[in-house]
């Protein structure tokens, strides 16, 4: 019997759009490239997600990336948060599932600058049963140590539980666990696949 939904954030409960808001700011398309190799697609992001450092430890990361560019990556991090939007979906999808009478988690690989710039935006936090977000605890999808600590700080049962998330690899992390899994690629194939699943378990 499945009795827990565990929900990724982005790109799964909010918009992640870090070009389409360096682009809003007039940034080029060139600049754009070499901010998202400094920062965004930068090893060193995974670490902010980590926890391994302070926001401000981060941010000289990443201007050290691309000097040039100083000023704009300092108002990019200062204003992080405007990369995430709701998604007009996410309160209705988790209120239906908490009316099913479903436990809903949040297990996601988030930043403490991007939680400080977002909280307000995440409406659907109040409603989990749990929250673990990877910086806080220094571990990351798709470590198995990140799947252990959410089943034990909440009593758990792996096989009683379902996890969506944009990304395949962070998917079978959850399997390795004993986690069911579902790759979510829009909102109407993941409830379809979830309703789905939930009438067979």
């Amino acid at each position: 019997m499945i009795r827990n939904i565990i929900f990724d954030v982005g790109k799964v409960l909010v918009s992640y759009e870090p070009d389409a808001y360096m682009e809003s700011l007039g940034i080029s398309k060139e600049n754009q490239k070499k901010i998202n190799a400094a920062m965004f697609e930068n090893k060193l992001w995974d670490a902010s997600d980590q926890g391994l450092g302070t926001p401000d430890e981060f941010l000289q990361k990443f201007i050290a990336g691309a000097p040039e560019l100083a000023d704009e990556i300092t108002k990019i991090h200062k204003t992080v948060g405007n990369t995430v939007e709701l998604f007009p979906y996410a309160m209705e999808w988790i209120l239906d599932l908490k009316a099913r009478g479903y436990h809903v988690y949040i297990l996601s690989n988030y930043s403490e600058n991007m939680l400080d710039q977002t909280k307000d935006k995440l409406k659907f936090l109040p409603l989990m049963d749990g929250v673990v977000f990877s910086y806080k605890i220094k571990k990351m999808k798709p470590d198995p140590e990140i799947y252990e600590y959410l089943c034990d700080e909440y009593w758990l049962e792996p096989e009683e539980s379902v996890f969506i998330d944009d990304r395949p690899v962070n998917i079978k992390g959850a399997e390795t666990c004993g986690i069911h899994g579902i790759v979510f690629r829009s909102y109407e194939q993941a409830k379809k696949e979830l309703d789905e699943f939930l009438k067979e378990f």
